[in-house]
């Protein structure tokens, strides 16, 4: 009962962040959804992917909110059934510095482990800021609650991004939690635009949990 209680008020702050961060008043915001899949002779392999973000900006204030799930079955047998979602508030300190609040879910159906809720505090460090070039690290100290876990951690995050022109982007993020089981988490992006609000790309997932897996998908993706 105690177990499920403080599910319930896990969720429940994971949710009010995800809120505050949507509903935000807002200088700027910007919102993207994509969907992708590989299909290999459609019987014997399908992988489909869906994810959603939204960021706003004001003068001192950022909020990022993501949703992500995966699916793939081969040879009509279902292999992968993975949803992750995560909301973050961010407060600029210096033109470097800033400190930030986050929280996440994840679920994988075929892990030991299926539900994972992490909430934590920490320091971020924006080490390039260009026209072309972008990139930041965070480090914070966490608490995850599980089904099988309920642990203190540390969580270190490195995002990168590269406007290699007016119509082509490469990001990468890469997550890493500690913990009884390590966390790793490596997003790999390359986007086209082929108008202001229609892009298509390639997008790889890579993610030990224990389990290692990498999802591989062509995406089409829309702003709004």
């Amino acid at each position: 009962m105690k177990k499920k209680l403080k599910f319930i008020g896990d969720m429940t702050i994971l949710l009010a962040v995800a809120a505050m961060i949507i509903l935000s008043p807002t200088a700027s915001a910007e919102t993207k959804a994509k969907v992708g899949g590989t299909f290999v002779n459609i019987d014997e392999s399908i992988v489909f992917t869906g994810s959603f973000d939204h960021k706003w900006e004001s003068d001192i204030w950022q909020g990022v909110f993501d949703a992500d799930y995966a699916y793939k079955s081969e040879d009509d047998e279902q292999t992968i059934n993975k949803f992750r979602t995560s909301g973050k508030a961010i407060r600029t300190v210096t033109e470097k510095h800033y400190v930030i609040g986050s929280a996440s879910y994840d679920y994988d159906e075929f892990r030991d482990n299926n539900d994972r809720i992490v909430i934590g505090m920490g320091h971020g460090y924006k080490i390039l800021r260009t026209e072309k070039h972008k990139a930041s690290i965070e480090n914070s100290i966490a608490y995850l609650n599980s089904n099988e876990i309920s642990e203190p951690i540390v969580r270190s995050s490195l995002w990168y991004a590269y406007n290699l022109n007016e119509k082509v982007t490469f990001v990468n993020k890469l997550l890493w939690e500690s913990g009884q089981d390590d966390f790793i988490r490596n997003e790999t992006s390359f986007d086209f635009s082929i108008t202001d609000k229609v892009t298509v790309g390639l997008k790889n997932v890579y993610t030990k949990d224990p389990i290692e897996r990498s999802i591989f998908n062509i995406t089409l993706g829309v702003k709004f």
